[in-house]
């Protein structure tokens, strides 16, 4: 396979999980989500993908999905990793987080983590990643994110259960 046809095929992935988040979010209440787009002519200008405002919390969120089992620093561009750490210092109810989807042949989970925790930990490990198994065992304060069967048009799609994200914040 060709580099330009691995890059298409992981952009799919993330645009696919990106989907997913989106319709999951249609299910809480008292939530807007919007879609964040780069500047006008600029590609890789957008401080995360989307901004969601909760009762108690806003989100500036990046959603990532991989095949393999460890989240990567270098997932997020500069202005991504910028974003989400400012949006997280401007207000007390702001939250950077990452939305990051393992998903392969031996395992399909998905978590939600603020990036602040996320760099604290990965800085005390002395490397810039944090392992599926990491998360799973809470090294980091992360949200496991329950699959959901959702329909729309009444065919079977993918979701997500976000109330875990809502209730940690309160």
């Amino acid at each position: 396979m060709h580099s330009s046809d691995k890059q298409a095929e992981r952009r799919k992935r993330g645009e696919d999980f990106q989907d997913e988040l989106r319709r999951s979010w249609r299910l809480i209440p008292n939530c807007w989500r919007m879609r964040i787009t780069d500047a006008a002519g600029r590609i890789g200008t957008r401080p995360g993908d989307d901004i969601i405002l909760l009762e108690h919390i806003n989100i500036l969120s990046e959603d990532k999905r991989t095949a393999g089992d460890r989240f990567e620093l270098s997932f997020l561009r500069p202005n991504q990793l910028k974003g989400l750490l400012e949006f997280d210092g401007v207000m007390d109810r702001n939250i950077g987080m990452v939305f990051i989807s393992f998903l392969n042949e031996a395992v399909d989970l998905a978590f939600a983590f603020r990036l602040v925790d996320a760099l604290v930990y990965m800085k005390a490990q002395n490397r810039q990643y944090i392992t599926l198994e990491e998360l799973q065992q809470q090294k980091i304060n992360s949200i496991p994110l329950p699959l959901l069967d959702l329909y729309e048009n009444d065919q079977p799609v993918r979701g997500y259960d976000l109330k875990g994200v809502t209730n940690c914040y309160r």
